[in-house]
C-alpha cells in the first residue's frame, strides 16, 4: 500500500460549487492515475460519512437541493474509482494508537487517516505512506507529522507535483536495487519511456546502486519534467538548457556518429522501430552514462530512455 485519501481534507465548503467539482475530478484523476500505474491506494471507511459541506456528508451532496451540485458522470466515475479500492480498516496492517494527529506544527486534530500513514511509516520507512489530500483543502508537500509524541516526516499529495516527489524520495530513501526504481519508475517520471530491460544497465556502472541513486533519480526527473518542452525548441540550446537545470548532457560527435560499431550499440529495436540513442547525459565527465532518444518527441511522443551505463 502507498497511498492512503486523507478523508479530513475534504471540505467542500471552503470553494464555490464549481471549484469543488474542479478539484473533486483532479483528485479522481490522481487516483485513476495511480491504478494504471499499478500503485495500491486505500481509503477510510470514514470517508463517505464525515462532514465535508458544513454538516453534510459527501452522500448527501447527491441530494437535489445540494448545495454542491455533482452530476451523474461523476458520480458514476466516483463509484467506479472506489469500487475498486480496499478501506484500510481491513488490511492486515498496524492501527494506530491515536486518531489524533499535529501536522507540520499546526493544532492536533482528529485524522485517521493520516494517523495511519503516520503509524505505518514510523514503523518501517520502505512501507512509507503518502496522504492523498483534497486540492486546496490541505497543503502538499513533505511535513512532519506527530502522533503519540512520535514524530515522523509525511508526503502530502495534492497535485501531480507531489505526487512525481514522493516516488522519487521513495526511490532515493527506500530502494536499494535497480529493479525497485523500475517499479516506481511509472510514478516517478511519468513523461518518459523506458526500453524494457534498460535499468539492468545500471548495475555496470561505477559506484554501487546506493552510491549513485540520487544522481540518477536528479538526471531522470529533469528529463521527464523537462526533456518534451527542450528538446521541441533549438538543438542547439539543449546542452545549456538541460545544464541549467544540473545535468550535463551531450550528443555525439560526427566521429563516433560515423563509426559503424558505435552506431550499433546505441539502436535498439522498440516495437519494430530502431531508435539510436546518440544524445547522452553523464554523471561524472567520464563516466556513468544515461543514453536517451528524443526522435518521438516532435511527433507528440515521449523522450525514450534507453541504455544505463558505464560508458560506450
Amino acid at each position: 500500500m502507498r497511498l492512503v485519501i486523507d478523508e479530513m481534507s475534504w471540505h467542500f465548503d471552503l470553494h464555490s460549487p464549481a471549484e469543488c467539482i474542479e478539484a473533486l475530478e483532479t483528485l479522481l484523476d490522481q487516483l485513476d492515475d495511480a491504478q494504471e500505474q499499478g500503485i495500491d491506494v486505500c481509503y477510510s471507511e470514514d470517508l463517505f460519512v464525515v462532514p465535508v459541506y458544513q454538516d453534510k456528508g459527501f452522500y448527501d451532496l447527491y441530494e437535489s437541493d445540494s448545495p454542491v451540485p455533482i452530476s451523474w458522470e461523476v458520480r458514476e466515475r466516483v463509484g467506479s474509482i472506489f469500487a475498486r479500492l480496499p478501506k484500510w480498516q481491513e488490511l492486515a496492517l498496524p492501527w494506530p494508537l491515536t486518531l489524533d494527529v499535529c501536522v507540520n506544527g499546526e493544532q492536533e486534530e482528529f485524522a485517521p487517516s493520516v494517523a495511519w500513514a503516520h503509524a505505518q511509516t514510523a514503523l518501517d520507512l520502505t512501507r512509507a505512506i503518502a496522504c492523498v489530500v483534497f486540492p486546496g483543502g490541505r497543503q502538499g508537500g513533505f511535513f512532519p507529522v506527530v502522533a503519540e509524541s512520535v514524530t515522523t516526516n509525511l508526503w502530502f499529495v495534492a497535485n501531480s507535483q507531489n505526487y512525481r516527489e514522493f516516488f522519487r524520495w521513495l526511490i532515493v530513501n527506500t530502494t536499494e536495487h535497480p529493479a525497485e526504481m523500475e517499479e516506481f519508475a511509472p510514478s516517478a517520471f511519468p513523461s518518459v519511456d523506458f526500453v524494457k530491460g534498460s535499468f539492468n544497465g545500471i548495475k555496470n556502472m561505477s559506484k554501487p546502486y546506493r552510491g549513485i541513486v540520487q544522481h540518477l533519480v536528479l538526471h531522470l526527473g529533469v528529463f521527464s519534467d523537462h526533456g518534451a518542452r527542450i528538446f521541441s525548441g533549438p538543438r542547439l540550446n539543449v546542452q545549456r538548457a538541460f545544464g541549467s537545470l544540473g545535468v550535463n548532457i551531450s550528443d555525439e560527435n560526427g566521429n563516433t556518429r560515423a563509426d559503424r560499431e558505435a552506431r550499433k550499440l546505441r539502436t535498439i529495436n522498440v516495437d519494430g522501430t530502431d531508435f539510436i540513442f546518440w544524445w547522452h547525459s553523464k554523471i561524472e565527465r567520464h563516466q556513468d552514462r544515461i543514453h536517451i532518444c528524443p526522435d518521438r518527441i516532435l511527433s507528440g511522443g515521449r523522450l525514450l530512455v534507453g541504455i544505463f551505463c558505464h560508458h560506450l
